[in-house]
């Protein structure tokens, strides 16, 4: 049995990002996978993934370096990084090395994309 613990890094994909940002997930092989909740109340509108694995093997400075080229490839593009303390960080003008100290200590991770893929 494994004493190490697991490190989660939750997406909530709104408007056109899914498309995109998932392929750049793929592209740059990391592995993710969709998150189902359930509930009884209206719930925010939103794809959910998640990018779990040990948390020494947590892929930070490969994520990091994928949001910051996908939010610069675009003007239309937002990513916002929710910590625990419950602060909001956005992502756009930030290195990759601080969105990966960030993202180490996030509660959600809100990626979006205002324009669709093929308007530019």
């Amino acid at each position: 049995m494994s004493t190490q613990e697991y490190a989660s890094v939750r997406l909530t994909l709104f408007k056109h990002s899914a498309e995109s940002f998932l392929a750049a997930l793929d592209e740059a092989a990391i592995s993710h996978g969709p998150v189902h909740t359930y509930s009884i109340a209206p719930q925010g509108s939103g794809l959910v993934e998640a990018i779990t694995a040990l948390s020494d093997a947590m892929p930070w400075n490969a994520i990091a370096r994928v949001i910051v080229a996908w939010i610069e490839a675009r003007k239309s593009r937002e990513i916002i990084i929710y910590s625990e303390e419950g602060k909001a960080f956005h992502a756009k003008g930030y290195s990759a090395s601080e969105v990966k100290k960030l993202l180490q200590v996030s509660t959600n991770v809100a990626v979006i994309d205002t324009k669709p893929v093929d308007e530019r």
